[in-house]
């Protein structure tokens, strides 16, 4: 049990790796086939995580040279007040069409949304609130574009937290069925309520569930989310979900038996 301790407090205080995902896409563009998404999920920003591990991850991600950089939810574990500064890192994470971000159950647990909002603008994020935008926007109305689009965390529904709620269709209604849809999903459960919509949706980015993080907390992790880590085919259209183990951890500074990440994803034409 020691060393199992040990290796896991050792585990937890290295840089996150980089994992290399190449998913094939329906209809990708030819000028957007081998597309560049970044993903980061669940760093949790707090008392063990700060600004100095978040510098080592904006470090790691620009040496990616992403197309596109996403953030898929649980930020912060604290309100504006007590963690702007140590979130001042991504400022500098460069892309080429931007960085996105969606809000995480603990983006809600804080009360602090609607600040954080405005924190992350001034960061260089595009929040996706029951949202999307066109990747590249400039090709919007023209064909060699996808629809990247992103929920409030389905936790909103439940804590009541002004307009915010999970909105598939104020957040994806407007993407054309003719072209890939990409959804950035906290939760591994709103992106099964997703793809078995009747919105297209070719690929859900999500989180939360930090593939248990240590035992016995994977047990319930598996148990509890429809997708648990990685990638996994769903549906008859041939849609992917990739389920980040995520990119720091949260409470105890421990990793046993699962990995903290980084998401080098690339989308290849599947026609």
């Amino acid at each position: 049990m020691l060393c199992a301790s040990v290796y896991g407090l050792y585990n937890a205080s290295q840089p996150p790796v980089v994992k290399d995902v190449k998913i094939p896409i329906r209809d990708l563009p030819i000028g957007l086939n081998g597309l560049k998404i970044v993903q980061l999920s669940d760093i949790h920003l707090g008392p063990t995580v700060g600004f100095s591990k978040l510098s080592k991850i904006v470090t790691i991600v620009n040496q990616e040279k992403a197309d596109v950089v996403v953030l898929t939810g649980d930020l912060v574990d604290g309100s504006v007040v007590f963690l702007q500064d140590a979130a001042v890192p991504l400022k500098s994470i460069q892309s080429k069409y931007g960085n996105y971000f969606v809000t995480g159950n603990h983006e809600y647990y804080t009360g602090d949304v609607d600040n954080w909002f405005i924190a992350l603008a001034s960061l260089g994020f595009k929040v996706l609130h029951n949202s999307h935008v066109f990747i590249p926007e400039k090709n919007a109305n023209g064909q060699e574009h996808i629809c990247l689009a992103g929920t409030d965390d389905i936790q909103a529904n439940l804590i009541g937290y002004g307009d915010h709620k999970f909105d598939l269709a104020k957040a994806v209604g407007n993407c054309s069925q003719q072209r890939p849809v990409i959804l950035l999903a906290h939760q591994p459960k709103a992106a099964k309520i997703a793809l078995d919509s009747s919105y297209r949706t070719d690929l859900v980015l999500s989180g939360h569930t930090h593939g248990g993080q240590m035992f016995p907390m994977v047990i319930a992790a598996y148990l509890l989310n429809p997708f648990f880590a990685g990638l996994y085919k769903y549906g008859p259209n041939g849609s992917f979900v990739y389920v980040s183990q995520g990119t720091q951890y949260w409470g105890i500074p421990m990793r046993i038996a699962t990995t903290m990440e980084i998401t080098r994803i690339t989308l290849q034409s599947a026609n």
